[in-house]
């Protein structure tokens, strides 16, 4: 037998072997280019968001000033044109807010990460989707409602006011409303930290009620300032009294919420008339983006 018939099969074997292997390999350095291709512009679009984000918030700022600066009425009323674009502004934001809650609602059902059964890869790029789509759904999330702030003509100071008065003080909506995790920093052992423990759970609560207690404090004394410049009457006493016991209290106890006690008949008055719309645009799984402080 010709010895050259012999190594032709071989030879040409090993050449369709050679031409399937570059096509493959072609195949995954194509696949890996795009994925880091794709994770570049993941984290770049992200980066542009939150920046686009940062920049309508300082828009914010120089319009209407910090958050600690906003002073309501001095006589405790809430406008009817306040709440009305309070109400429009939510309004306007209500698609993604539905979005995002629905995501973190997913989320929430699983009680950690490792959870996800081993050989069920269909589940576990479910849940890596909806983590990483967490972030820049939060990022459309903000940048959402400071748009419809701007075009309702109202600072963060004004909302984060009426949000907590109308939700926590008046209709007991529960301040740690929220998803059963909260998104911990880069770096950190996982990118969601569950509410495995209630002792967690409480110490972010106590967080969240003294970041609130402090900023409502500042509002109520600038407040207190602008009614003691105003001319006095008898009722103006009473109010100004009650105020002076409101911080006070406030200052004694930094867990406490705004009329914790219940809400002075002119706040209630004013809020009264809307009572279902607020209840309607509530969602107590998105509560916990609602108060983010957005200002340095």
């Amino acid at each position: 037998m010709d010895m050259n018939q012999t190594q032709a099969p071989s030879s040409s074997s090993t050449k369709k072997w050679l031409i399937g292997c570059g096509i493959g390999c072609g195949v995954v350095i194509l696949i890996v280019v795009i994925l880091l291709a794709s994770g570049y512009f993941f984290i770049k679009n992200i980066v542009d968001e939150f920046e686009d984000t940062e920049a309508m918030t300082e828009v914010l700022t120089e319009r209407f000033g910090r958050i600690p600066d906003f002073c309501p009425d001095p006589d405790g009323t809430i406008r009817p044109e306040r709440i009305e674009a309070f109400l429009s502004a939510r309004d306007s934001f209500a698609p993604i807010r539905e979005s995002i809650a629905k995501s973190l609602e997913t989320l929430s059902q699983k009680k950690d990460v490792h959870d996800v059964e081993v050989g069920k890869p269909k589940s576990m790029f479910t849940m890596l989707r909806l983590g990483f789509g967490i972030i820049p759904q939060t990022a459309e999330f903000i940048k959402t409602k400071n748009e419809a702030l701007l075009e309702a003509e109202m600072g963060l100071g004004e909302y984060y006011y009426i949000y907590v008065v109308a939700y926590y003080s008046w209709l007991k909506k529960n301040p740690e409303d929220g998803p059963g995790f909260q998104i911990v920093g880069l770096g950190e052992e996982r990118d969601f930290e569950y509410w495995d423990q209630e002792e967690t759970k409480e110490m972010h609560r106590d967080r969240m009620l003294r970041r609130v207690n402090r900023m409502l404090q500042s509002m109520l004394h600038n407040q207190l300032g602008k009614l003691n410049e105003e001319e006095s009457t008898e009722t103006s006493k009473d109010w100004q009294r009650m105020l002076e016991k409101e911080i006070e209290t406030l200052e004694q106890d930094r867990e406490r919420l705004l009329w914790q006690d219940g809400l002075p008949e002119a706040i209630e008055a004013s809020l009264r008339p809307y009572r279902d719309q607020f209840e309607a645009s509530y969602n107590p799984m998105t509560n916990p983006l609602e108060i983010m402080i957005e200002q340095r």
